[in-house]
């Protein structure tokens, strides 16, 4: 990405600071962003009543990468049925 000088300056110097790339640093903001954001779309839904209330994570989910894949890791919805999504992937 083309950042003005001044703020790839400040991403270098923060993630150097933390020990990663200037890439994993960027990552984490977009992710540290969308959970924030997540969150108070949550908030929102659970103040008012819906049934898809349980489709919300109550919990933020850690996200990263491994291997080039995005792994989500978090509690799966209390309504999730292991043997629909098992059919699902075996198409």
């Amino acid at each position: 990405m083309n950042f003005p000088p001044q703020l790839q300056q400040k991403i270098e110097k923060w993630a150097s600071s933390q020990g990663i790339s200037t890439e994993e640093f960027i990552l984490q903001a977009i992710i540290e962003k969308i959970e924030f954001l997540s969150q108070q779309v949550a908030e929102e839904h659970t103040s008012q009543p819906s049934e898809t209330n349980n489709l919300l994570p109550h919990q933020s989910a850690k996200l990263y990468r491994k291997d080039g894949i995005l792994v989500v890791d978090g509690q799966l919805p209390e309504n999730f049925d292991a043997r629909c999504y098992q059919r699902f992937i075996q198409r």
